[in-house]
């Protein structure tokens, strides 16, 4: 019995640590991109292959229309990423109920993410 816990637990950690950020061709930018969404916490709610959680998924979101709360909606292109990342609770999404933290990310970090963003959509 305790095997077969054990194996059980093994089989679901895998599962869990097995989602990777999608294998796609990116520019140094994007890359570096990644790499800050990763050590800055973004993918804890976007998906730890930023495929979405608690957060929107960033996979194919480039071009996508999105309805925020209070009835208006937008177009996600690289302006609406970048104010998003910037000022996180000036635009709530409908459907997703915790609001994105403040960062201190630079205007260059945010650009890299964004490419990033944006390379998930290509």
């Amino acid at each position: 019995m305790r095997k077969v816990l054990l194996s059980a637990i093994a089989l679901i950690l895998v599962g869990c640590s097995s989602a990777q950020p999608l294998a796609v061709d990116l520019s140094p930018s994007a890359e570096r991109g990644l790499k800050i969404a990763q050590q800055s916490g973004c993918a804890s709610c976007h998906g730890s292959d930023f495929g979405g959680g608690t957060g929107p998924t960033w996979q194919g979101i480039i071009g996508t229309t999105v309805a925020f709360k209070g009835g208006a909606s937008g177009v996600v292109d690289r302006e609406y990423l970048i104010e998003s990342i910037k000022y996180p609770d000036e635009q709530k999404r409908v459907g997703y109920s915790v609001v994105m933290p403040y960062n201190n990310l630079t205007d260059e970090q945010i650009s890299e993410i964004v490419d990033y963003i944006e390379a998930l959509s290509n």
